[in-house]
């Protein structure tokens, strides 16, 4: 079992998301440079398949 925080957790999930950003804009980047006939079908692909960003902060652990 691993304990977290809920603010462990929302940071982690942070993190996580500037992670997934950073690799979408790279591998953007590349396929321009690589694939540039191929670049936007890449790119979204990619990013289709990403987790959708959330609109609004959710109320993880908390108590009505």
């Amino acid at each position: 079992m691993v304990e977290l925080s809920i603010t462990g957790l929302r940071n982690l999930l942070t993190s996580t998301e500037q992670d997934l950003a950073a690799f979408l804009a790279l591998a953007a980047g590349w396929a321009s440079r690589h694939l540039p006939d191929h670049c936007t079908p890449i790119t979204a692909a990619l990013t289709h398949s990403s987790p959708p960003r959330p609109h609004t902060t959710t109320a993880i652990g908390r108590q009505p």
